[in-house]
């Protein structure tokens, strides 16, 4: 596929605005009682950079990446392959890609070494309305790239109004969801491998299932279970179960006021200890101080100084 050129269209103009605001009703209502629809919650704790080189797109972490955090992928140079859990997607510029919360993610196959991608990581307390962008790459039209720069200069500038790149992210979500409707290009969808089968159990769970428990649900034994997880994802399947739990701490730490010992209850720990123990050995602070350093961070935002060396839509 030929790449796309790499500027924005420009915005409606006035008069595309005028003949817009013409078609508009006159007040039915004298009291002017109008649409009162639910604030969905708004993107939390954004993190907005760029990647221009192929070897870059693995980093930092070496392998296949998993969190508690949704990750908003904008490709604007050269083609490569994003594999999410067990699928495939060939991201082409001009595309986008919705990484949800505990999904495995890495990169390869890029059509050459020199790209531009962008990459939009943050917290949203309800990542359900994003399920049909599952694995499902979207083709932005002109008014999405127009509005994803308005969005990068936001956050570049966030001092001057941080309120912005939070609500301008929500919209920019919300057309994706959109667009996706219309035009969806399906991924390569293999057979579920045992990863996958796995994260859906754990995550349709209630609470923290065992390794039995999964086991059983699968119809084999737990030694097998063991041995067929670490030969295809190289990691102990104990392991991985600890880290999607004190993931999802993370989310719930960040995002609700719940006590630790709940949070603690909700990820599966049998006390508050042993999870603050876990908790400290993998991220290397406390629960409690991991909590207060994201309050403290956004409580920060208004005093930061203008952002530099981020990623551009327009050049």
């Amino acid at each position: 596929m030929a790449e796309m050129p790499l500027f924005l269209t420009k915005m409606p103009n006035a008069r595309t605005l005028l003949e817009t605001v013409s078609r508009l009703p006159q007040p039915a209502n004298p009291l002017l009682v109008g649409r009162r629809p639910p604030a969905p919650p708004l993107p939390e704790n954004i993190v907005c950079f760029q990647r221009r080189a192929a070897s870059q797109l693995n980093r930092p972490l070496q392998g296949r990446a998993l969190h508690h955090r949704c990750v908003l992928i904008v490709a604007l140079r050269t083609a490569a392959t994003v594999c999410v859990d067990d699928r495939e997607v060939r991201l082409h510029p001009g595309e986008a890609l919705l990484v949800l919360p505990f999904q495995f993610h890495h990169y390869r196959a890029p059509q050459r070494e020199s790209l531009l991608w962008l990459f939009v990581t943050f917290e949203q307390a309800d990542v359900g309305r994003f399920e049909s962008l599952r694995y499902r790459p979207v083709r932005l039209t002109a008014e999405w790239r127009a509005l994803a720069a308005e969005f990068v200069e936001a956050y570049q500038n966030e001092g001057r109004a941080p309120e912005l790149q939070s609500l301008l992210l929500a919209v920019l979500l919300t057309r994706l969801r959109r667009d996706s409707a219309v035009s969806p290009r399906s991924a390569v969808e293999p057979q579920r491998g045992v990863m996958m089968q796995v994260n859906q159990i754990a995550q349709r769970s209630a609470g923290a299932p065992t390794v039995k428990e999964i086991a059983r649900s699968l119809g084999i034994s737990p030694s097998h279970l063991r041995e067929r997880f670490r030969v295809s994802c190289g990691v102990s399947i104990g392991r991985h179960l600890r880290s999607q739990r004190l993931e999802k701490a993370c989310g719930l730490l960040r995002l609700t006021p719940n006590r630790v010992s709940e949070i603690a209850e909700q990820c599966g720990f049998n006390s508050i200890y042993n999870f603050s123990r876990a908790f400290r050995t993998a991220y290397g602070v406390s629960p409690m101080q991991f909590r207060h350093a994201g309050l403290a961070a956004a409580k920060s935002k208004n005093t930061k100084r203008p952002r530099a060396n981020h990623a551009k839509l327009r050049e």
